[in-house]
């Protein structure tokens, strides 16, 4: 990690960032940073691309702020959006910017699915579960609200941008009804009877054939005694 005063005209923003997160509430921010300052710094890749930090850039920005300490950080490429995810664990994300987290890091974590994690001493408690698990604890959701995120964004995209709390909003749970198939009927299985064997009447004792065929061979009922 490395600490440097950058000039604010010279962060971009990740192609990543943009993609998984929105900027939302800048005003909100842009009155705390009048009040209290930067409480957290903007961190940059070695291309000066923000991976965590796009709201207080843009927060920055508007209060006209010409220069800013910002932190550097020198990670694989191919592990930057993951650390972006991790890096805004703890911030409000609608439903749409969590399914984008989903994504990114089930494709980072997916490739070693099926492996014995659970045998490598190495790996934390929270790496040794499943990838479902692993998101979920990572995100700060269910798995079970993962799996639904997941399920709404792949059938419905744009449903997601309407999940949330509010007069116009709808639960995760509707959105997710709203797309889930319907359940399948579950038909218990008719026990087989046995046309060729006489059976006495439990109730009278006859020995009289419940189900019988006719002379065309088209199955019937009898009654008891014929």
């Amino acid at each position: 990690m490395e600490l440097i005063r950058i000039k604010v005209e010279d962060i971009l923003q990740h192609a990543e960032n943009r993609r998984i997160y929105s900027a939302t509430n800048i005003e909100q921010l842009i009155e705390c940073i009048k009040s209290l300052g930067l409480m957290q710094r903007i961190i940059l890749n070695k291309k000066n691309e923000v991976l965590c930090g796009n709201r207080r850039l843009k927060a920055v920005k508007q209060l006209g702020w010409k220069e800013v300490e910002v932190e550097i950080v020198d990670i694989p490429e191919e592990d930057e959006p993951t650390y972006m995810v991790n890096s805004n664990s703890h911030r409000t994300k609608t439903d749409l910017e969590k399914y984008h987290e989903i994504k990114v890091l089930k494709s980072f974590w997916a490739k070693s699915q099926g492996c014995r994690t659970d045998l490598d001493e190495n790996l934390s408690e929270n790496e040794k579960g499943s990838t479902r698990e692993r998101i979920a604890n990572t995100i700060g959701i269910t798995p079970s609200a993962v799996y639904k995120t997941e399920y709404v964004g792949d059938k419905a995209y744009n449903l997601l941008s309407l999940v949330g709390t509010g007069k116009d909003k709808i639960s995760l749970n509707e959105a997710y009804k709203a797309c889930a198939p319907p359940k399948r009927k579950e038909y218990k299985a008719v026990e087989e009877v046995d046309l060729t064997e006489i059976k006495p009447c439990h109730f009278c004792g006859n020995e009289t054939r419940r189900i019988n065929t006719n002379e065309n061979g088209e199955l019937k009922y009898e009654n008891h005694g014929k």
